[in-house]
């Protein structure tokens, strides 16, 4: 069992266009305190699916499902006002990650795509065989990508988010592949998520499967 852990957490998007904004909230990281581990640098965080809530316009009260793209700030569950950006745009603040770094984690999320893991709004059947190891593996490529010295090999780096780790970026991997779609949802003072435009309301269906979360405590003390 990990001790300390700490959760680096964000969302993903709705059906607005480029440059409108949206509401919403942090709920909680998929399997609770069952979510995985994952040791970056000489801090063990909980990797995986994270869940928010929209809390404003028609889809409000709805939930969705989507991966942290900010090494920078920790889960906030007071809620924002988030911009939807260009990924390469992204952090905000910070100095933008670049097109390089984009391509790269549109690579890993279109991976996972074609793994079958999730689908192509960043949803995903929370029934599959290992979907909290798969969605902590996501996370992990992604964390790679933007430069977090992620450490997969680790003793306290869950087993299974290892070995789904590996199958996601072993020698099948296609560095082509892109998510059309794929942005960035960025707040001050909050942690940016991805976010697929469009959205539209069939990336819902079956939410249901997202009830009874446990609660997550979330440190948001800096490194």
């Amino acid at each position: 069992m990990k001790m300390g852990l700490m959760i680096l957490v964000a969302a993903a998007g709705s059906s607005v266009a480029m440059g409108d904004t949206v509401d919403a909230r942090y709920v909680g990281i998929a399997g609770g305190s069952g979510a995985s581990h994952l040791r970056v640098g000489s801090t063990t965080f909980y990797a995986g699916h994270m869940v928010h809530e929209f809390t404003s316009g028609d889809r409000e009260g709805e939930r969705f499902s989507t991966f942290c793209i900010d090494l920078g700030e920790y889960a906030n569950s007071s809620g924002a006002t988030y911009q939807i950006v260009d990924l390469a745009d992204a952090p905000a603040p910070g100095v933008p990650y670049g097109q390089a770094v984009a391509d790269q984690i549109n690579a890993v999320v279109a991976n996972a795509v074609a793994q079958g893991w999730i689908d192509n709004r960043l949803q995903a059947d929370t029934n599959q065989v290992g979907y909290l190891a798969k969605m902590g593996a996501i996370q992990a490529a992604i964390w790679e990508a933007l430069g977090g010295d992620v450490k997969i090999n680790s003793s306290r780096t869950s087993d299974s988010l290892a070995y789904y780790y590996f199958q996601l970026m072993g020698q099948s991997f296609d560095d082509s592949l892109r998510v059309n779609g794929l942005r960035a949802m960025v707040a001050p003072g909050q942690q940016d998520m991805l976010y697929v435009v469009p959205l539209p309301p069939a990336a819902f269906a079956g939410m249901g499967l997202l009830a009874g979360l446990g609660g997550v405590r979330v440190l948001r003390r800096r490194k």
